[in-house]
């Protein structure tokens, strides 16, 4: 099948990523399914628009779940807040099919990404 190759290069990605290159590759995802549910939303598909929203909050929830206190208790409130508004935030765009809240947080969402794209360069360059 087509997408098998593919599907490997994910898996072997996900298996053998850093910690934080695994955040970054779970932001990378978020504003694909948040892509997914503007352009579900534009073209009317309602269904397309919901099934986006929902697995990017699901990513959201895990990366909640997943944040360790223990070393920077604070960071880690800090971000737990910011997931909790974004998850607040899609579960209003879905309900009033609202395209701008949708873009507002795929901007938040780049944001983090890059935040963390650079801390995993520099954890990578420290020798992890």
């Amino acid at each position: 099948m087509p997408g098998e190759p593919r599907a490997a290069y994910l898996e072997s990605e996900v298996l053998t990523a850093s910690r934080e290159r695994l955040v970054v590759v779970s932001y990378d995802w978020i504003l694909r399914l948040l892509g997914r549910a503007c352009r579900g939303l534009e073209q009317g598909d309602r269904a397309e628009k919901h099934a986006g929203l929902a697995k990017a909050e699901g990513l959201l929830i895990e990366l909640r779940r997943s944040l360790d206190f223990g070393p920077a208790p604070e960071l880690a409130g800090n971000l737990a807040r910011i997931y909790s508004f974004v998850i607040d935030e899609l579960a209003r765009a879905d309900a009033e099919d609202n395209a701008g809240r949708i873009r507002a947080v795929m901007g938040l969402v780049g944001e983090l990404r890059e935040t963390w794209a650079e801390a995993a360069k520099t954890v990578a360059g420290a020798g992890g």
